[in-house]
Formats: C-alpha cells, structure tokens, sequence
C-alpha cells in the first residue's frame, strides 16, 4: 500500500531523509519527462506507452480505453512477469492500491441513498466507541464526508500499521482502529484541508459495517462488484486471482517486490484487472449506472466528483479531492478519476483511473513497478491527448487581473497540511511555497530550489498553471488578514502568509550542522590512522576528538539502518527498528557529551585548532539535538507496543 510509503506511502525513511535531502537542499515538485506526440493509431499509442515503460524501467502496463457504450480497447504492453516473459494482457490482475478506496466511497454514497448512513452526520454521534480524537470538536466535529475527503485531520499509515504479517486479512476494520489509534487525531481543525489518510479509509471500512451488518468486502462484493459485472476482481487473495497476477516489482532496474498483506485493506487491497476496472470508468460516465442497474445516483457521482468540506471549496476552488475521486488537471480537458502518484501505491504497482465526461471517453492505466510514477503520469496524459484526439475541446479559462490585486498575495506560504505529523520536519525544512509579481504575471515556486512557473488568472482569486485545463489553486483571507494559499487535487497544498527569513534561516542552520558533522568523519581520516600507526602520541584530547565523530556515526547509523530496512521490518519490533531508537538516543548522548567536555579541554589542550572543531562540531549536535526532540525524532519508536 502506499503510503505508504516505503516511500512515501507510506512511511517515509525519517532520519535518512533528514540527513540527506535537508544537506543537499532539494526542493520543488519533481519534473515531468517530455512526452511523445499523440499517436494517431491504436499500435502507435502502444508503441509510445512500450517507449515510456523502457525509459523508467516498468516491466508492463495494463490499459483500457472506453467510451459510454463500449470498450475500445483493452490489453497490455510489456510483461507481467520478467522471469517468464509472460505478457501484459486486459486479464491480468494488479493490486490496484487506493484506488480500492472509490468503491469504499461507493459504498458509502449507495448506503446514504437507502437512507442508512448520512455523510454529514458527526462521526461522534454515530460510531460513539471509535477512538479517535479532535480537540476542535466543539466548533469543527469530524464527519463521514471528512473522513472520505481526507479533511478530518487524520495522521497518514505507521510504518507499524502497514502490514499484517500475522496472516492473511485476519482483522477486522473496528479492531483495527482499536489497535492503532494514534493516527486517529485530528492534526488541525477538521474541514479546512486535505492531507492524505489511509487510516481514515479503515474508519470508513468499520462505518460500513455499521450501517448494513456487512464486512466492508462483503458489501463491495455483493452490492458493487457483482452489478458492475467484475466478477473476477475481489480483496481476498484467492489461487485464481494469484495465477493472473503480475509480478510486482521496485526501482529501476526493477526488482522483484514481496506480496505482503496489509492492515488497511479498506484503502488499498482490491485486486482486479484493466478489462474489468473499464467497467468501473464506464459506470462513471454513465452517471452511476452499469447496463440497465443503478449503482449510484447521478447526484451522488456528481458529489463524488467535488469536494465540499474543505476551506478552499467553500472559497470557491471547484476543483480537488472528492470522495476518493479528484480533478486532473494536467491534461487537454478537466478529468475526474484517480491519479497515479508516488504516494499512491501498493507494493510493486501503481494504479490509476481516468475519465472525461464532457468527451464521454475514459482510460485505465496499471503498471507492475511502484516506481514508476512517473512513467504512469506520462502515460496518463498520453491516454488522455489520445481519447480527445480530433474532438474540439475547451479553451482554459482565464482573466484579466489588475497588478494592485495581485500584489497582497505575494510572499512565502509556509505548508501547514503535511502528510503525516512524522515527517512534518521535512515540510517546513524544506521550503514552503514562494509567490512573487513580475510586472503583471504572478509566478509561483515550490522550496527553496525550484522552479518559478507562472499562474494564469481564471478570476476570483484562482489560478491554474499554464498547462492546466482548470483552475487548481485559490488565495484567500485567514482569520489573521493574511492571505492562505490552497491547491487541490492530487498535492492538496495548504500555506498560510508567513515571513520568510526564519524559515531560510532554519534551514540555513540544519545544513550547516550537517556539514559540521560532516567535516568530523574528514578529520577522523586523518587523526585515526595516524593513532593506530603510533604516530599521534598524545592521548589527552582522545575524547576530544571521539565524541563528535561517535555522535555523527550515531546519527549515520540510524539513517542507513532506517534506509536499507524495508518498511514492513521498521513496523515491528526488531533489531533494526531497535536500533533506530537506540542510535538516536545514543546521537543526543554523544552530542551532549562532546559539548560537556570541548569546554575544559581549552585549557588543557595545546592544539586550539582540535578544540574549536570539537567545538563546533558538539555544538552542532546540540543544536540539531534540539531540533530533533522538537520533532520527536529521538528515541523514535516504529514499533507498535
């Protein structure tokens, strides 16, 4: 599952990161690679997508295309499976990871039809025994359309909640809540933004439950699977299922990725194909409908569609992240679907799903790396340019904007919905979004290195980038008078106004403890061959020149252990996770030690360059100490108790 996020995902390598994106500063969103011209042939399209998949190293890809009435075409390019050979084909399965989480959506919108559930309804006042908490109960209560929004505030997927390795779909979504409730506190006040949480999508598993008796996967099956006609699709991992599933695999050049059952299987455990996942796009297109049944009402796809819930939709920002289904905007014409993204995954796929309605035409695309997001975006927009290819499409909106009102919102907005409270450190150390005016053009960049992109006005307040089809961002007032940037789907950023040198300065400062500790294991290279060989007589200023370098080491051993483990050992307790815990205590013990000791060695040492090293160097840690005990990154347990 994504999130998490060996990746991202799911859970995000802590120390590692901290310790290698904040020294060498990246920042800004990742660049898109160029894509062909639109092929005007079914074989050239093939031949494009086989061209993407060889330029990142994706094995095979599955692909339906449709229309209202039919499938246009369904099959696959490359191969599910390097060892054999065996190719891509419409019938092989995939782990179609959140994309899972529309049908959970479905569900609940068909529920709220028989009048059984009410997304607007308090999640308080209708499941009293779930353990979640919202300290903005009073003024902002959690509902179900926030739960499915993804606004409630939840915390994303613990590396110790992702994966079940006690057995195979062995716990229920209630007990599941029970067992893990940390990511079930609202990390600001419930619907004002959006920030990804599969465990949100395990709540709305046990809301199934409890509005029709049912599992959560019985009910899809029964009442969602069965009518669509995906009668080979399911959660459970049957031999028929296995025998048509593609090898999943990591990285480039790709290896092969473990099957591992998940906790969450409400928000990523579906499996099911690109010729049956066509008869999901084509219900879409139909207004909720699949041959002569109603799944949905066409009211309830449109609500899917939108959010509500959030600061910016109430604002006006039409665009965003429905009920498990967003815009994409990347494209020739607004899309809603789901998106492939690096944090969108199952292990060893990406799924994603796309539909046009004004065209009446859609897409399925599923690829068998979870690396290759990229790649999957490319072939997205591929479909996408294909399907409308000699349809006239709409031209993008835009307006005219005075400069005068585009000078208040220029400034730095720092990131205030980071994906999980774990890693929030990155978010702010790395940069939030920068707006600036250049004679009547507003241009936006993205951290402290990337690149400035212009906003094209589309009116009252909202912006698209130059290659979007709609507006996806909107500027509007705080409850301070500064101004609050909001983007929607699939970043979903939400900045407030904020002076910028603190931050620059922050991230200054990092950097510079970084490269301190950093320049310890240089010295080490000199002074450690020259005690072992003798040559170093002196013994005084030992410790001295120890606790620095043990300090650095500490923290370099945690980030290759956090780096080298893979994400399903990191959840349980271990060696390796252990170690992590350990290492960053022993980071603070070092740092601490060595800043005890520089001091007196000033007057005992005769080599004032040793000292005010080992100074600056202890001092450093301390420093980045402090930092880290802020974060709650030392003694940091992945574990669950």
């Amino acid at each position: 599952m994504r999130q998490l996020r060996r990746s991202t995902q799911h859970f995000t390598l802590l120390i590692s990161t901290l310790a290698t994106l904040a020294l060498f500063g990246c920042g800004g969103a990742p660049q898109q690679q160029p894509l062909p011209p639109t092929p005007t042939s079914l074989s050239g399209l093939q031949q494009a997508i086989q061209t993407i998949l060889s330029r990142d190293g994706v094995p095979g890809a599955g692909i339906a295309l449709v229309n209202q009435d039919k499938v246009i075409w369904a099959g696959g390019v490359g191969v599910s499976r390097l060892s054999t050979g065996k190719p891509m084909s419409a019938d092989t399965m995939f782990r179609v990871g959140p994309v899972t989480q529309t049908f959970v959506s479905l569900a609940l919108l068909q529920l709220q039809e028989q009048k059984k559930i009410d997304l607007n309804a308090k999640l308080a006042d209708i499941a009293p025994t779930l353990p979640f908490q919202n300290p903005w109960r009073a003024t902002n209560p959690v509902t179900v359309a926030d739960v499915l929004e993804n606004t409630a505030g939840f915390d994303a997927t613990p590396a110790s909640e992702a994966y079940d390795l006690n057995g195979p779909e062995g716990i229920t979504p209630f007990d599941l809540c029970l067992r893990f409730p940390e990511p079930l506190v609202s990390r600001w006040p419930p619907g004002t933004r959006m920030s990804n949480s599969q465990p949100g999508y395990g709540v709305a598993g046990y809301l199934i439950w409890k509005a029709s008796g049912l599992q959560f996967d019985q009910y899809i099956d029964l009442n969602i699977l069965q009518p669509l006609g995906m009668t080979q699709s399911g959660f459970t991992l049957t031999d028929k299922i296995f025998a048509q599933l593609a090898q999943g695999y990591h990285g480039n050049p790709p290896r092969p990725a473990h099957y591992l059952n998940i906790y969450l299987r409400p928000a990523g455990d579906l499996k099911s194909s690109p010729a049956e996942m066509a008869k999901l796009v084509q219900m879409f297109l139909n207004g909720g409908k699949a041959g002569k049944q109603q799944i949905v009402s066409p009211p309830s796809i449109a609500r899917m569609e939108y959010p509500q819930t959030t600061l910016a939709a109430r604002a006006g920002l039409r665009d965003g992240y429905g009920l498990a289904n967003e815009s994409i905007l990347n494209g020739p014409v607004v899309q809603h679907g789901l998106a492939g993204g690096p944090a969108r995954n199952a292990d060893g796929y990406l799924s994603s799903f796309g539909y046009m309605p004004g065209q009446g035409v859609g897409y399925v695309a599923l690829i068998n790396n979870d690396s290759g997001a990229s790649a999957l975006r490319s072939i997205d927009e591929l479909l996408a340019r294909y399907l409308v290819a000699g349809q006239t499409v709409p031209q993008p909106p835009s307006a005219a904007v005075a400069p005068l009102q585009l000078q208040p919102l220029t400034g730095y907005y720092e990131k205030e919905n980071p994906p999980s409270g774990t890693t929030a450190f990155l978010e702010r150390l790395l940069g939030g979004a920068h707006v600036s005016l250049s004679g009547d053009q507003l241009y936006l960049k993205e951290g402290w290195f990337g690149t400035w992109h212009a906003l094209i006005p589309t009116g009252n307040n909202q912006f698209r980038l130059q290659d979007q089809a709609a507006a996806s961002m909107i500027f509007f007032p705080g409850p301070s008078g500064n101004e609050i940037l909001a983007s929607g789907a699939p970043r979903g950023f939400f900045g407030r106004q904020r002076g910028v040198l603190w931050p620059l300065i922050r991230f200054i400062l990092v950097d510079l403890a970084l490269l301190a500790i950093l320049s310890s294991f240089a010295f080490a290279l000199w002074w450690i061959p020259r005690k072992l060989m003798g040559k170093m007589k002196e013994t005084a200023n030992l410790s001295l020149r120890a606790m620095p370098l043990l300090a650095g080491l500490s923290l370099l051993g945690a980030a290759l252990v956090a780096a080298w483990t893979p994400v399903y050992v990191l959840g349980t307790y271990n060696m390796a996770s252990v170690s992590i815990w350990l290492l960053t205590w022993l980071f603070a013990a070092f740092s601490v030690l060595g800043l005890i000791l520089a001091w007196p060695a000033h007057w005992k040492t005769g080599r004032r360059a040793v000292f005010w090293h080992s100074l600056v160097v202890s001092a450093a840690c301390c420093g980045l100490t402090i930092y880290m005990a802020y974060w709650h990154l030392l003694g940091i347990r992945l574990w669950n108790p």
